[in-house]
């Protein structure tokens, strides 16, 4: 592994002049200390596996010495560097630094994302392409319609790589890699170089140079960090309160959930707060719409979901809160580094219920430090019930505590497993108890006995004719009354009928 001696200046770095020239256009003074190891390795041109906190510069730590040194496309041809990266808001991210250096070096960057059209995309990759910036899905779908070929690569780039496993795209990056050659150069950046974090790819680089500026789950020392322990009955209307007590310009609020982000966001937006919601139910024109207004000061706060966290590249944010203590204790660090980036002072704040205590002991276990009460917590009304935390406390040990929020799975699995079954079964018995039969009433046993046997069906009557048969009519719309219909959460098939007409409160009804 390289060590961290004094950094160089760029000049020192050997990139090329137009590369230099790029450099002042990013506004970068001195290299970060991942850039200052990562460039010389990279124009070496030696396979790099590299790993450094977020908001350092890992972009421009594979941009520019790549562009330094690539070749130029003619018609059709590239392209000549494949970035694949987890999600379309990293894509843009990276689109912006290739085409900032690529004004000075002539490079040509096309992306390719989903959540968009696919004919602008097979246009542009025919023109040719030297860069090519993709997320996992968009690349495979226009590899497979072949208006993407990967033959010419000469440089492979996944960014985020531990994102990108943990997302469910190992199969897919695979299967990318496969369609690239074989003689290339690969660069593998990740938030970690841990083995169970990357081991699914760590095998696609060869005789890799190894650069860790930090371990896993260290926090930039530049923010300060602190938590807000609050009861959850005024959770909801807390955030709104510290908001306007401690501003509320270029904020970003993290939430757990897509649905709950949605939720914050109106909430702030009645409270006269300016907020847009930036998650993956939202389209690709929404969420660049929603940066882009957060970036102009438009938008106040950002209310976004853990998928994002390393998606927002924004300078200046004053502050982060996460309104929810993330599940994966990794995703605190990477919330959190969405302000003091690059060198510059960012704080955070942590909203912490009684049951979020667990997700924190787990995230203080991995950073190996404790987070302090925010100094003005008793400016707010914290609720009857908020949570106690020992401020002496000392860091649990990873084996102490459930990391990943595996706790909080196991319990919603098992909460789920329950209500499956007794949705089933119609009862709240256990599994592998025997359904105990129910007795008739007297009324309807009596009535049983002394109704007369109904007659076999090809039976025929006195007078010689057939029976008259059963009514197949549907059932009149009262056979199910509305209450009964809408409450009505089995399959689908045994629904109560209603006649074919829609009840008050189905979708169309009038």
């Amino acid at each position: 592994m390289t060590k961290n001696p004094t950094v160089p200046a760029f000049d020192e770095l050997g990139l090329s002049d137009k590369a230099l020239a790029a450099v002042r256009d990013l506004g970068y003074q001195r290299p970060s200390p991942v850039q200052a190891e990562a460039i010389p390795q990279v124009l070496a041109g030696r396979d790099v596996l590299a790993a450094a906190q977020t908001g350092t510069g890992k972009t421009a730590a594979f941009v520019l010495p790549t562009l330094s040194r690539l070749r130029h496309h003619r018609k059709h041809e590239g392209p000549f560097c494949l970035v694949v990266t987890p999600t379309r808001e990293l894509a843009q991210q990276i689109v912006d630094v290739c085409d900032t250096v690529g004004k000075r070096t002539g490079h040509r960057t096309v992306s390719v994302v989903g959540g968009v059209s696919y004919n602008p995309q097979r246009a542009a990759l025919s023109r040719g392409v030297d860069v090519l910036v993709a997320t996992p899905g968009r690349l495979e779908d226009l590899i497979g319609s072949g208006d993407a070929r990967l033959d010419q690569v000469q440089v492979l780039v996944l960014d985020e790589a531990d994102r990108m496993l943990d997302m469910g795209f190992l199969q897919a990056v695979r299967r990318i890699v496969a369609a690239c050659p074989h003689e290339r150069q690969t660069l593998l950046f990740s938030a970690t170089l841990d083995e169970g974090a990357i081991e699914g790819v760590a095998d696609l680089v060869h005789d890799p140079a190894r650069v860790e500026i930090a371990r896993r789950g260290t926090a930039a020392e530049t923010i300060d960090q602190f938590l807000l322990p609050v009861s959850p009955e005024v959770k909801n209307g807390l955030l709104a309160t510290v908001l306007n007590g401690e501003g509320h310009d270029r904020v970003i609020v993290f939430c757990r959930t897509k649905h709950r982000a949605d939720a914050v966001c109106k909430r702030l937006t009645k409270a006269g707060i300016a907020a847009a919601p930036i998650h993956g139910n939202r389209s690709q024109a929404q969420r660049e719409k929603a940066l882009k207004g957060f970036k102009d000061g438009r938008i106040q706060v950002l209310v976004a979901t853990d998928v994002l966290a390393r998606g927002i590249d924004v300078p200046d944010v004053d502050y982060v809160v996460n309104f929810d203590v993330p599940a994966d204790p990794e995703d605190y660090v990477h919330r959190i580094g969405r302000t003091g980036r690059a060198g510059e002072a960012g704080w955070a704040i942590t909203f912490v219920t009684p049951d979020d205590v667990p997700d924190l002991l787990a995230t203080e276990a991995l950073m190996g430090r404790t987070v302090p009460t925010f100094p003005r917590a008793n400016d707010y009304d914290r609720g009857q019930n908020p949570p106690t935390l020992d401020e002496s406390r000392t860091p649990a040990t990873a084996k102490d505590v459930p990391t990943s929020g595996s706790h909080r799975k196991s319990r919603t699995k098992a909460a789920a497993a329950k209500a499956v079954r007794q949705q089933a079964k119609g009862t709240g018995q256990k599994k592998g108890a025997k359904a105990k039969p129910s007795k008739p009433k007297a009324k309807d046993a009596k009535a049983r006995q002394s109704a007369p046997k109904s007659a076999p069906k090809d039976a025929v009557a006195k007078n010689g004719s057939k029976p008259a048969r059963k009514s197949r009519r549907r059932k009149s719309p009262s056979a199910a009354s509305a209450a009964e219909w809408q409450s009505y959460s089995g399959p689908r098939k045994q629904r109560p009928h209603n006649g074919g007409r829609r009840r008050p409160g189905d979708k169309g009804a009038r």
